[in-house]
């Protein structure tokens, strides 16, 4: 569907280098990555509004790497949603059906349409200063799905939303996506929003792609250590190969792995949350420790515990009721541990 071909953009002090990207036809797609790594950037190249310096950029069998904003069929919504303060809801909705060879009648129905399914009806008269946040979303949605777009961008989407209308928003996303089979891309720091509504995406770092493929791969099975680390993989340590296990290196602690480890595996990795406590009558874990908790950090439902055996430290998320249901505390001995398919090695 979308096809960026060793796209580079240059702006004062960042440039974008040789990306690579496929966007299949119906994906939501999202785009990850530290702030200032070129993500919205890329999407307003996407868009035209800002020149790719070279590359191809294609939609479908389309070429449009030079074609002008209007004519690409792409629309964007951008974090801070961009409505325009003196025009109405449905002024700032039909605002850009003029720059498109969109008929009355065709444009009519679709506002029609999209101000039941976006719940609309109430506040089609008003101006955007007399919109909450979640409204503003809905009207900058609807602004841009007049349009019939083959592509919709989505620059932060659910950044500006406080926790209530968040999750409401969220809903509304997928409801959009399911409902129009419409190819979605969308830029965004919050993983839970990634892994509901994203089937694919990429991570970009300082300018380059970094990693693109199933979300549930890039989270479970980073390609480095950088990308381990961004996707909130823990217990990153360099390691050696030892006759199909792993050996953590400078440390006597021996780990058993789903699969054989590459020959030029050199770190591994396991996800904070796939580290469990052992309990009476339970089955022993593969890879099973006995230690003790060292410390607890955070104040938030879940917990970062720490967890030392022998001279070495695991990092386990558990929830705070489950702390509690064990009476786990600082210093109190335990038996822990993960199975081998928790193990990830790049």
């Amino acid at each position: 569907m979308i096809h960026l071909e060793n796209i580079n953009l240059r702006v004062p002090g960042f440039v974008l280098k040789d990306i690579n990207l496929h966007v299949q036809a119906n994906d939501f797609f999202s785009l990850i990555g530290p702030t200032g790594s070129g993500k919205s950037l890329l999407l307003e190249g996407i868009t035209g509004l800002l020149p790719f310096s070279s590359g191809t950029l294609l939609v479908g069998n389309q070429e449009i790497t030079n074609l002008a904003v209007e004519k690409r069929n792409i629309a964007i919504v951008y974090q801070n949603f961009a409505l325009f303060p003196h025009l109405t809801v449905t002024q700032n909705i039909f605002y850009g059906v003029a720059y498109h060879s969109i008929s009355r009648q065709t444009a009519l129905k679709r506002f029609d349409s999209l101000v039941s399914t976006l719940g609309l009806e109430k506040i089609i008269k008003r101006h955007p200063q007399a919109l909450s946040g979640g409204e503003k979303q809905r009207v900058a949605l609807a602004r841009a799905l007049i349009l019939n777009p083959r592509v919709l961008l989505l620059d932060e989407p659910l950044s500006a939303l406080d926790p209530i209308f968040h999750e409401e928003a969220k809903q509304l996303l997928k409801k959009i996506h399911d409902d129009l089979d419409i190819t979605i891309i969308m830029v965004s720091h919050n993983f839970s929003d990634v892994l509901y509504l994203a089937n694919r995406g990429a991570i970009i770092n300082a300018g380059e792609i970094v990693q693109q493929g199933e979300i549930a791969t890039i989270f479970e099975r980073p390609n480095s250590k950088f990308t381990a680390f961004f996707v909130g993989m823990k217990n990153i340590h360099p390691i050696h190969n030892r006759n199909g296990k792993i050996l953590i290196k400078q440390e006597n602690i021996e780990i058993t792995p789903s699969v054989q480890p590459d020959i030029t595996a050199t770190y591994m990795a396991i996800r904070p949350e796939n580290i469990s406590l052992k309990t009476p009558g339970m089955e022993k874990f593969e890879n099973c420790f006995t230690g003790k908790i060292e410390r607890i950090t955070g104040n938030g439902v879940f917990l970062n515990v720490y967890l030392q055996t022998q001279n070495f430290q695991f990092e386990a998320i558990w929830p705070r009721s489950y702390l509690r249901d064990h009476d786990l505390d600082i210093g109190k001995p335990i038996v822990f541990g993960f199975h081998p398919e928790a193990v990830h090695t790049f």
